[in-house]
């Protein structure tokens, strides 16, 4: 996959609109009829190249599934397909990559995390209502993501998927972060690698060919400002920025930061790292040029 293209491609960007009183998420494996499931506190969006197509949201969701699912279960993943849909026939390869990813983000980061992630595959953007057939939404607050799971079985879907998964296991295990720049750009920057080079190796190379497109990260990192800049852009160069941060100088000093609000980011990175955003910012640069 070239370094200059997303892993998909969608126009979707900002979180969804709330709905009114939402319904927490239901499950149930016999008569297919959905029963409440306890709720836990709250997440957001995409992953490590241009996850432009997912998207994270905070409410207590999603709304009341319809009973047409078959569910399949592995060790930490609950899967709603539709029943003879591609995401039944891959199921156990998705699987493996979620259990992967799981597993990775965990020691990547030092996190204490076991809760299980339920997931509904969708097989349109209609039939999900989501905006386009490369993305999906995490719901951290029910330990549920959806997404629309549609061929080719390649980089793209894991890619949308572990990311969303991201989204669950993070604001789990560390809490509701400070920052859009942190939040979209962790869960794609701790992406594994075992099933395709769409993690660190991807956005340094990304970051290598896009260097001038890059606003300044004290910018990415204001949220009045983050939605006005192209979300792959945006979405790429945090994932990158803190996939850097974390091979270079470990995970503790990152969930230090973690909780940096926009109007603290850059005072706060310079008291963690000893040295301010600027810098590190041109050497993250060079980095990847030279690699």
């Amino acid at each position: 996959m070239p370094a200059s293209s997303p892993w998909w491609k969608s126009s979707v960007a900002p979180r969804r609109a709330r709905r009114s009183r939402p319904r927490g998420l239901l499950h149930r494996r016999d008569s297919g009829e959905p029963r409440p499931r306890r709720r836990r506190p709250g997440l957001a969006t995409i992953a490590a190249l241009a996850l432009a197509g997912a998207a994270c949201d905070s409410i207590l969701g999603p709304t009341t599934p319809d009973a047409n699912w078959n569910v399949r279960d592995t060790t930490r993943f609950t899967f709603h397909v539709r029943p003879g849909s591609f995401a039944e026939q891959n199921v156990s390869t998705l699987g493996a990559v979620l259990e992967d990813q799981y597993d990775v983000t965990l020691s990547t980061l030092g996190l204490q995390y076991s809760g299980r992630i339920y997931t509904f595959l969708y097989d349109s953007a209609s039939d999900g209502d989501l905006p386009s057939d490369h993305s999906g939404v995490a719901y951290p607050a029910t330990a549920t993501l959806r997404a629309v799971c549609v061929p080719p079985l390649d980089g793209n879907l894991f890619g949308l998927l572990s990311h969303e998964a991201n989204h669950v296991i993070l604001r789990n295990g560390l809490g509701r972060p400070g920052t859009s720049f942190v939040n979209e750009g962790l869960a794609s920057a701790v992406l594994s690698e075992r099933f395709g080079a769409f993690g660190p190796s991807f956005l340094y190379a990304w970051t290598r060919i896009n260097a001038d497109a890059i606003p300044p990260l004290a910018e990415l990192a204001d949220d009045d400002k983050w939605s006005g800049f192209p979300q792959d852009v945006a979405y790429n160069a945090s994932a990158s920025f803190l996939a850097y941060l974390i091979e270079t100088s470990g995970p503790d000093r990152l969930r230090q930061l973690y909780y940096a609000r926009s109007d603290a980011f850059a005072p706060r990175f310079q008291e963690i790292y000893g040295r301010s955003l600027e810098t590190a910012e041109a050497e993250w640069k060079a980095f990847c040029a030279s690699r």
